[in-house]
């Protein structure tokens, strides 16, 4: 028989270990169900579903909101041209080309008007907005010419209107440096961010600041062409009397430049002091006033005035004196002109080119693109010969398809 105290012993330490495997086991189960049951616990599963569907929401709404704003374009450039001062095939051709790079770049171009040069009264058809000639007090003052200081007031004007109309840059053939400096000062406080409307030049070169593009011809080489030309036809003899308006732009500078020297080549050929004539009428008048006093066998005019002046005053006197005529202008009277042996010569720049460059130059600076502080347009010589050729017709006639 087994001694009771080992018996004892025995027993205790077998109900120990008994308690011990129950606890170990008992604390596996309780882990095991832990772990099994954390995940699946209602609240907790409840709350990481809210995240997930939240962040889900906002990564949908994020993605909505890029689509919705990659279908709505931005708003198009809004530019504006300022008629040129002289309206007629000139503007209409840069009014075209301006036209056809807005199109192609998604661009709006509006145009003022500024009433024109000889005719108070006259008003496109094709301009968004047009400043009216000031009031004049009888019918006999509505047939006046309008003065050059209210052409220029109509030019700042009109540039002052398309600010208002939300341009974003300006295409302007100015009349003067003085109108040009207006102008710019106005671009330059229109924007209340501190920013500068751009300001392109079309057809003209003035010393003003703050130019941003200058679209023009050669003056220097088209007064070149013209005298070049005048000897040709002369075959190096002759007198020759220059007619055109005051030289209010270094262009005209430039051009009478240009001819002078040309002209200074050939030994034969005199050159009387450049006669002033601001339009048509008063042109006409000086060429009549030069014939009356000078034997003269050419005349080189500046302008279209000066030329279709000249033109007026040689038809009129039908003496069948010889006289030869190079023009500067594609004014479709002076083509018509041209073809019935009044003018000899024409020097021709692409207007279209002037609006499709200048348009292309205003959106360049507007997008912080490179922009060409100056681009220059082909001047060609046309005459009978040519101006049929299909260049030259492009040249003369870009309205036509």
């Amino acid at each position: 028989m087994m001694d009771d105290s080992l018996i004892s012993s025995k027993t205790t330490g077998e109900t120990s270990s008994k308690i011990n495997n129950q606890s170990i086991t008992t604390r596996r189960v309780l882990a095991k169900k832990s772990q099994a049951t954390l995940p699946g616990c209602p609240g907790l599963w409840l709350f990481k579903a809210l995240c997930q569907a939240a962040v889900a929401c906002c990564l949908f709404i994020c993605a909505a909101c890029g689509m919705a704003g990659a279908d709505q374009p931005a708003s198009p450039q809004r530019i504006a041209l300022i008629t040129p001062a002289g309206t007629g095939e000139l503007a209409e051709a840069i009014r075209l080309g301006a036209e056809a790079a807005a199109k192609e770049r998604g661009a709006q171009l509006i145009t003022v008007e500024a009433y024109p040069v000889d005719s108070a009264s006259h008003t496109s058809s094709n301009a968004d907005y047009a400043i009216s000639p000031p009031p004049l007090g009888t019918p006999a003052a509505a047939d006046r010419d309008v003065t050059r200081s209210e052409r220029e007031q109509a030019q700042v004007q009109a540039a002052e209107l398309a600010l208002k109309q939300g341009a974003t840059a300006l295409l302007v053939d100015p009349l003067s440096e003085d109108v040009l400096g207006e102008i710019i000062r106005e671009a330059e406080t229109v924007r209340t961010d501190g920013g500068i409307v751009p300001v392109i030049v079309l057809n003209d070169e003035f010393p003003v600041k703050g130019i941003t593009s200058v679209i023009s011809m050669d003056n220097l080489e088209a007064g070149r062409q013209a005298g070049y030309a005048m000897a040709e036809l002369l075959e190096g003899h002759g007198l020759i009397a220059l007619v055109g308006p005051d030289p209010l732009s270094a262009g005209l500078v430039l051009r009478e430049q240009g001819i002078e020297e040309a002209l200074h080549q050939y030994p034969g050929i005199n050159l009387i002091p450049k006669s002033v004539c601001n339009n048509r009428d008063s042109c006409w008048q000086t060429v009549k006033q030069l014939l009356d006093q000078h034997e003269l066998t050419g005349i080189i005019a500046l302008q279209e005035p000066a030329s279709l002046g000249a033109a007026d005053e040689l038809l009129r006197r039908k003496d069948g004196r010889r006289l030869s005529i190079v023009g500067f202008g594609s004014e479709q009277q002076q083509l018509e002109q041209l073809q019935e042996g009044v003018f000899q010569r024409l020097i021709v720049q692409n207007g279209y080119s002037a609006g499709y460059l200048g348009l292309n130059q205003a959106l360049a600076k507007l997008k912080r693109e490179h922009v060409q502080t100056r681009v220059i347009l082909e001047t060609k010589v046309v005459s009978t010969d040519n101006m049929f050729w299909m260049d030259n017709q492009k040249l003369l006639f870009p309205f036509v398809q």
